[in-house]
């Protein structure tokens, strides 16, 4: 195969942290004209979706003690960044709105904007954020039992003393950035309770959270890390004392930065760099400036005095290694009058040379690549990434994607990278293992567009690691056991495919008959099958999961059993609270109960059910987004075991050893073996009038279904 080389600058561009230009036509503002300019400023961001947001997260709030880690909101814990509550897991971590989405609507809106702003996203644990709910923001109430430095009321929520001023600024950027046309228009008031008007108090509380708690390292680098996905900042963390300019008597500061600049825009290692500082001060005490730097906003232990020349200070920091993001901090002082000015520039990595093959290349024309066993370059997009392996694409063709396996770097969605290892072929999939090496050139780039195929179509060599989407689905198979490793069947007609549910990535709770418009994922060949994996919740879309949380299905399964199923994963806390269910004709929900794995389904225990129809009313249930399904009135017949004995349906020998004849059948016509919460089990398509079958499962009680018949069996 032909062999290309490319020189790779592997530079990604400058965040600065605070640019002059940025914030220079506000110096002067105070109250509301100030407000309006920051709106201006920071209203059109780039917008991500809500499941993108949760891969911003996991690098805006990393552990910096553990980078495998984010630290939570409240709690003020470090929790593992693949510990994501997919399925409501008790202490793991999920997107908790600062400013309330119920507080305006969100959704109303779309799923973009104020709904997925990372500024308002932060890991919280699963029932610390249920806890909070969507209670406003003040001092006061009972302590929290797991989030300890945290108190509440009815209505009020105390975050700890290090997590104050985060909210606060974090209500601020949210009043500012949102105020109608088109979008929630978000104001905060010095009064509680506020829900649900697009509000949020208590503004004087708030204000004194800013001063008690100072912008510290964690907030400054979470601040830019947000600005590199979104363009916007929040100017509240930038300068804190802008909450004063607006909703306080506070006045311009007298010491102003006019203009900061840098003597090199993309310095490399052997460069030293200058910053040049232009300062305005109104008074006439002698003004003294300090420059302090170093590779963190947590280590600025450099120190330097700045020079003054015709009212222009500079000073310089020393080489830095390739690849190093140098912070900066300039403290102008006047006696009592203080301001300063964060920055941050990054020294240019050296370039990489060598020879990039291409994936096609890579891929070949046959299942194994003509590469195998040497080591190779090559470069792609990011299109997936799963724990310490991922999935890099060229383009959007066929055999333009790649999977690298056990990495050491952990690039991220949209991530430009290029990859050196040696390729291998591990039962047939062609793959990066241990790479040596790999390279982040770029992030936040466009993700290649997915190939769309039947579901007939994904067993297909040509497709192997790339993206590929069907469309207009059903649902064929999603039991969810133990052996079938979150593995779950659609089909479009043409045939089924696997798709399948990836730990640590995305897990849909896929539901047998459910329509899904489409799914998105990386085609991959492993334990011989072919399959689409997940990697993030807008994978599957239009499923009944998408539109807040509905019922799925309401079935008597036996006289005492009734099972429920939810488009979306509920709650434990209210999906078992019998006080939320209520049935017709003097039957009594005596316990409700969440599947222990597949938390979209409840199974009623009730008394007081004779043969007949009844109404299930369902209301306060809420899914792991707090989303509350509406008071729900959902019909459904029992027929009892007796009763189903005069229907033409015959299964024989019962109880049996697992091997039963069934008479009675139409010819096409499906049936299906549940256990008793409900679970489908088996399902066979009837090529006759009679079947014969071998069941193959353990003793206990089962149940056939066959449209409306329901027949009990007994297995032992």
């Amino acid at each position: 195969m032909k062999k290309t080389i490319y020189l790779f600058a592997l530079y990604c561009g400058t965040l600065l942290a605070q640019s002059p230009s940025y914030y220079e036509n506000l110096q002067q503002l105070t109250g509301d004209a100030l407000e309006d300019a920051l709106h201006e400023l920071i209203k059109d961001h780039s917008e991500f979706s809500y499941s993108s947001a949760k891969q911003i997260l996991k690098d805006s709030d990393q552990d910096p003690n553990n980078t495998d880690n984010v630290i939570l909101v409240y709690k003020e814990t470090s929790i593992p960044k693949s510990n994501f509550a997919s399925n409501n897991q008790s202490d793991y971590w999920n997107r908790e709105h600062v400013w309330a989405k119920s507080h305006g609507n969100f959704t109303n809106y779309g799923d973009l904007g104020a709904y997925s702003d990372a500024h308002n996203l932060k890991p919280c644990d699963a029932s610390i954020n249920s806890a909070r709910g969507y209670k406003d923001f003040d001092n006061g109430g009972s302590q929290n039992n797991e989030a300890t430095n945290c108190y509440a009321t009815n209505t009020t929520w105390e975050p700890g003393d290090n997590v104050k001023g985060d909210v606060a600024r974090i209500i601020f950027y949210m009043h500012t950035r949102y105020s109608g046309n088109g979008e929630p228009n978000l104001n905060i008031v010095d009064f509680t309770p506020t829900f649900p008007n697009s509000q949020m108090g208590k503004l004087s509380t708030l204000l004194a959270w800013n001063e008690l708690d100072p912008v510290d390292a964690f907030e400054r680098r979470r601040n830019d890390v947000i600005y590199g996905w979104q363009n916007n900042r929040n100017p509240f963390v930038d300068y804190p004392e802008l909450a004063n300019r607006i909703w306080g008597e506070a006045q311009p500061n007298s010491v102003q930065f006019v203009d900061v600049n840098l003597g090199n825009a993309a310095p490399n290692e052997t460069d030293t760099q200058t910053v040049n500082a232009e300062i305005m001060y109104g008074t006439s005490i002698e003004l003294d400036v300090v420059l302090t730097w170093g590779t963190s906003w947590y280590n600025l232990d450099n120190e330097v005095q700045m020079t003054n020349v015709d009212n222009l200070w500079s000073a310089s920091i020393p080489t830095q290694v390739a690849g190093a993001d140098v912070k900066y901090k300039i403290v102008a002082q006047a006696g009592s009058y203080e301001n300063t000015f964060y920055g941050n520039y990054e020294v240019t990595l050296n370039p990489f040379q060598g020879q990039i093959t291409s994936i096609q290349s890579i891929q070949g024309t046959t299942n194994d690549s003509p590469f195998a066993g040497q080591t190779v370059s090559t470069t792609g997009i990011v299109t997936g990434t799963f724990g310490n392996s991922f999935y890099i694409q060229n383009g959007a063709g066929m055999r333009s994607g790649i999977y690298v396996y056990n990495s050491a770097i952990f690039p991220e969605l949209g991530d430009s990278v290029i990859v050196t290892g040696e390729i291998t072929e591990y039962y047939e999939l062609t793959e990066f293992a241990f790479p040596d090496d790999v390279y982040i050139l770029t992030s936040n780039n466009p993700i290649p567009e997915p190939i769309e195929i039947s579901t007939s179509e994904l067993a297909n060599e040509d497709l192997e690691g790339v993206l590929v989407k069907v469309s207009d689905v059903t649902v064929t198979y999603a039991t969810f056991n133990f052996d079938d490793y979150g593995a779950w069947r659609v089909n479009d007609g043409s045939g089924e495919c696997i798709i399948h549910n990836t730990e640590g990535a995305f897990e849909y709770p896929a539901v047998v008959g459910e329509e899904i418009s489409s799914v998105t994922g990386i085609c991959s060949f492993n334990y011989d099958e072919w399959k689409i994996e997940l990697r993030i919740e807008d994978d599957v879309q239009g499923g009944e999961g998408s539109n807040g949380l509905n019922i799925t299905s309401v079935e008597a399964i036996n006289q005492s059993t009734i099972v429920v199923l939810f488009s979306n994963p509920v709650g434990s806390e209210s999906a078992e609270n019998t006080a939320n269910y209520s049935i017709t004709n003097n039957a009594v929900v005596t316990s409700a109960a969440r599947h222990p794995f597949q938390s979209n389904k409840v199974s009623l225990t009730v008394e007081n059910m004779n043969a007949g129809s009844y109404t299930l009313t369902i209301e306060n249930v809420q899914d792991e987004e707090g989303n509350v399904v509406n008071e729900n009135e959902n019909q459904f017949n029992y027929l009892s075991v007796n009763d189903s004995k005069n229907t033409p349906l015959t299964i024989y020998p019962n109880p049996s050893n697992g091997i039963i004849s069934i008479d009675g059948l139409e010819k096409g016509a499906t049936f299906e073996v549940c256990n008793t919460l409900g679970k489908v089990i088996r399902r066979y398509n009837a090529s006759g009038s009679a079947e014969h079958i071998n069941l193959n499962l353990t003793n206990g009680l089962y149940f056939i279904k066959y449209k409306s018949n329901v027949k009990q069996i007994v297995v032992n």
